[in-house]
């Protein structure tokens, strides 16, 4: 069977699971009861003291860094400090096993300092977004009940997030110029010896390179199929950025399948190069669910740059509390029909739980595009006051600026780095 007939091939069940989730999508209501515990007002204010004096804890533990002391005893109390914020169940009730919390904070921790390594002027912004991705194949791990590691194939491909997406989404570069980037950058992945045009091309490259090293091509073709499948979820996605679109004029769900199902389905097959076809529509559900909460989370700069997602592109001309109940139906539903090797509904709750709070917290972040009555009865799930949440970043800036002016401040940024990125 020559390429061609592969390409189809794979083309061809790939838009079988497409069709999968997007039947998924309609079919998930958009009236929403969520089986979540309330918080009253003052269970919220508890947990913002408790919130705000781990956090002044963390940055004092931070100022007391010497670099002639026992950096080990230093560390650990700094660990422990960080463990009990990942613990989360006295402030944001979701459960999460010891051993994963344990593997997920090592693995943090060495991807911030590989990253640090690769790319010594790389922005904090961008290692969160990549950090993210190793946390959802961490998950993966878990479900396949893989070891929960950081490979150089996982690093790699997480490190191409912040460099594509930055360099496609920025309103500065040419519409052409970035076909032209797009296009160069299907050949390599294909395998073609491709010569790098700057220095954003250079790193990419080196990634893909990376991948190359773990994931023989031979081998394993399908971890290839798929980061192919996803560069074509990149180019349908430029449709999105050069005019704001009526509904139906556009497939725009359409392409926030292919491009979140195809991200998280790369993300399976790093894995450990194989899915199962139940673990394929999971992967390409669970990608999209990110997807569409993604552009929730962008909905203001999306209106802002014209950019067209299935949630600005409503956000016109209506409120966005159906789609948003549909959303997190649709989650649970992705989460609650992936039937696993071994069922384990601790997992399963964990995924949604996180799912559903980044969505919550999306949402209110964004309220002008909700009706009132929308916004109040979803921030009784929320563990902070809505005040509380939308200052919670410029307030953490403002602590963690206590560092700037200290003595071995270069190593006390590298730890605060570390600490944001996990709070993030």
């Amino acid at each position: 069977m020559n390429n061609t007939m592969k390409s189809m091939q794979v083309n061809d069940e790939l838009n079988y699971y497409y069709n999968l989730i997007r039947d998924k999508w309609w079919n998930s209501s958009s009236y929403l009861k969520l089986n979540k515990k309330k918080i009253n007002y003052s269970e919220k204010k508890v947990r913002e003291a408790r919130f705000d004096n781990l956090i002044d804890k963390l940055i004092n533990q931070i100022c007391k860094f010497d670099i002639n002391d026992d950096t080990k005893i230093w560390n650990e109390q700094l660990n422990q400090i960080i463990n009990k914020f990942t613990e989360n169940s006295y402030i944001f009730d979701i459960d999460f096993e010891n051993t994963l919390r344990k593997d997920f904070f090592e693995i943090t921790k060495t991807f911030i300092e590989k990253a640090k390594d690769f790319d010594e002027d790389i922005d904090m912004n961008d290692i969160g977004q990549a950090m993210r991705n190793v946390w959802i194949i961490n998950i993966i791990q878990a479900i396949k009940e893989e070891k929960i590691e950081l490979s150089n194939a996982v690093f790699s491909y997480s490190m191409l997030y912040p460099y594509t997406d930055n360099y496609l989404d920025n309103t500065d570069i040419d519409i052409n110029d970035k076909i032209d980037f797009n296009s160069r950058l299907y050949r390599r992945l294909q395998g073609y010896n491709i010569c790098s045009n700057n220095e954003c091309e250079e790193k990419v490259y080196k990634l893909i390179e990376n991948i190359e090293e773990v994931f023989n091509r031979e081998k394993y073709p399908k971890v290839y199929n798929s980061l192919m499948q996803i560069q074509n979820g990149q180019v349908l996605s430029l449709n999105q950025q050069d005019e704001m679109t009526i509904p139906y004029e556009r497939d725009i769900l359409g392409i926030s399948i292919k491009k979140g199902g195809a991200s998280v389905l790369v993300d399976g097959y790093l894995v450990n190069g194989e899915l199962s076809s139940e673990e394929i529509k999971f992967c390409v559900g669970y990608g999209v669910l990110l997807q569409i909460a993604d552009d929730l989370q962008d909905v203001r700069e999306d209106l802002s740059n014209e950019h067209v997602t299935i949630i600005s592109q409503l956000a016109v001309n209506y409120k966005l509390d159906c789609i948003v109940n549909k959303l997190i139906n649709f989650t649970i539903n992705v989460v609650d029909d992936f039937v696993m090797q071994r069922e384990n509904q601790k997992l399963k709750n964990l995924i949604k739980d996180n799912c559903i709070m980044l969505i919550l917290f999306s949402t209110v972040l964004s309220k002008e595009f909700f009706s009132k009555e929308y916004i109040k009865e979803k921030e009784e799930y929320l563990p902070f006051t809505i005040k509380y949440i939308e200052n919670l970043k410029m307030n953490l800036k403002k602590k963690f600026k206590k560092i700037n002016n200290m003595k071995n401040k270069e190593e006390k940024m590298k730890q605060m780095f570390k600490a944001i990125v996990i709070l993030e």
